[in-house]
């Protein structure tokens, strides 16, 4: 049987496993929206009055162009090598080639809102640009398209690769150098003040340029550049799916030393056990390389992105509610998932089931306030006139409405739609990746909307009015901490989740 014949019974067997209609509504609606969202945005450029100087554009693209390119290389690696449609557990049994995974890690990248997001401004950008017609417009539009499968299919051969590597102890330790080197390269250029002269170097120039040719009356030039992205696209898909062969057969070193080893038993002589709970639940939260991977990435890259490039109030206003769903999309939408099999001993103890429930949620609430202080303080700093009073409040209230609301969403979301995900391997995600993306959704559309509101505050300049807002979002975040609350309490709410996240359905 054929790749392909394989992943499309494998598609439509995870899309039945999706029983909630509201899910599947969701998910319907999610995979509609971008091809809307595509049409609109080309479209509305193409529309849109002319500028008087394009030149700022023209030197912005080639950058996010190549900005796009180092999205489709760390986005696999962020995921251990590309999102799974099924875990590599349940299909161990069964032959499945190794280029339907990689087939599948390709059809499920759309899911990813960044790429995405980078995918809709790349196309509005060009066709802005390319606007003397509609056949330029298009044209353009085509060059971008192929570019951007040639460099998806590049993130996928480069992460499969370093995949591979990585199983190995020594690959992990050279991985590291090689990236500590890449970012010591990164801030020399950054310091010495030569990365705005990088970045007018950079290759991504040359594939504005052809998209640019039809608009210059220059067809041929647009033809034969195209015609070598397809080119280099086919090869790189091929390399790709040998990376990913390969990286499927190389042994598993580290992951078998960490699940053999032996750890002593400390003592707890008369520990309070609620303080035993909370360490059990810390414990469950740092054994998944998958969250500790994804609470370093999420703190570090964007406080130190802030730090370098420096900060604005709109960013600061909507950036810290994005980072915490960034951290309730590493376990918070199923945060009951961390007990595992576990559950099912949790449950038979002699406790308040309220108990359970709080302290689970205040780890969720936690874990999405360590995410967001480094890129709330380090935003702060880096402001053009430094950190005043007035805007510190407002940050620090905009700040705290969004993780109250994600925490409540998250622990709603936890009750109603539980999966079974023990989340050992670095490539493990909560919930399989059609609900993943319904919740991404989600939840950005909360934390956005939330940054909306805070923005506004935020160029008034009235702490009052940040504390009235905050108030009551924070107060209705409560009351459906309550409700939910009261739905754990159920006997036959909490033994779904239980059984579900323990056992499966």
């Amino acid at each position: 049987m054929s790749s392909p014949a394989q992943l499309r019974p494998l598609i439509a067997l995870r899309w039945k496993m999706v029983r909630e209609p509201s899910t599947r509504r969701g998910l319907a609606v999610a995979l509609v929206i971008p091809v809307a969202l595509l049409l609109i945005t080309i479209v509305g450029a193409r529309l849109y009055p002319a500028p008087a100087d394009s030149t700022t554009l023209l030197v912005i693209v080639p950058a996010l162009l190549l900005g796009f390119v180092v999205l489709s290389i760390f986005g696999p690696l962020a995921a251990g090598g590309g999102n799974e449609l099924y875990p590599a557990d349940q299909l161990v049994a069964f032959p499945i080639k190794s280029r339907t995974t990689a087939l599948a890690a390709l059809c499920l990248t759309p899911l990813n809102l960044a790429w995405l997001v980078q995918v809709l401004i790349a196309f509005g950008l060009i066709s802005y640009l390319a606007r003397s017609s509609w056949p330029t417009a298009l044209a353009a539009s085509t060059t971008i398209a192929v570019f951007i499968a040639c460099a998806t299919v590049f993130g996928q051969w480069v992460g499969w690769l370093i995949v591979g590597i990585r199983q190995r102890i020594i690959g992990r330790i050279l991985t590291w150098i090689v990236a500590l080197a890449l970012g010591m390269g990164f801030l020399a250029l950054l310091r010495s003040g030569s990365l705005t002269g990088f970045l007018d170097k950079s290759p991504t120039l040359w594939v504005v340029v052809a998209a640019l040719g039809p608009s210059q009356g220059n067809y041929s030039r647009w033809f034969e550049r195209t015609l070598v992205l397809a080119v280099l696209t086919a090869g790189l898909f091929a390399l790709s799916l040998l990376s990913c062969r390969w990286a499927l057969r190389q042994p598993h070193q580290s992951w078998e030393r960490t699940s053999s080893s032996v750890r002593a038993h400390r003592s707890t002589p008369g520990m309070d056990p609620q303080k035993m709970a909370a360490r059990m639940d810390r414990a469950g939260l740092w054994r998944s390389p998958s969250i500790r991977r994804g609470l370093v990435l999420l703190a570090a890259i964007p406080a130190i992105a802030l730090w370098l490039a420096g900060s604005q109030l709109s960013l600061m206003a909507l950036l810290p509610g994005l980072i915490a769903a960034g951290s309730a999309l590493l376990f918070g939408v199923n945060a009951f998932c961390l007990d595992g099999p576990g559950a099912l001993w949790l449950a038979g103890l002699p406790m308040n089931p309220s108990l359970w429930f709080w302290r689970r949620t205040r780890l969720v609430a936690a874990v999405a306030l360590a995410a967001t202080t480094p890129i709330v303080v380090i935003g702060l700093v880096r402001l053009p006139d430094g950190p005043q009073w007035s805007t510190t409040a407002i940050v620090a209230l905009g700040a705290l409405s969004s993780i109250a609301w994600i925490t409540a969403t998250s622990m709603r979301t936890s009750l109603t739609r539980p999966h079974r995900a023990l989340r050992l391997n670095s490539r493990d995600t909560p919930a399989p990746p059609g609900s993943m993306a319904v919740y991404s959704i989600k939840l950005s559309a909360i934390a956005t909307g939330i940054g909306i509101i805070f923005t506004i505050v935020v160029i008034s300049g009235s702490v009052t009015s940040g504390l009235i807002v905050t108030t009551g979002l924070i107060a209705s975040a409560i009351l459906s901490l309550i409700r939910s609350n009261r739905t754990w309490e159920r006997a036959d709410q909490r033994a779904m989740v239980v059984t579900t996240v323990s056992a499966g359905q």
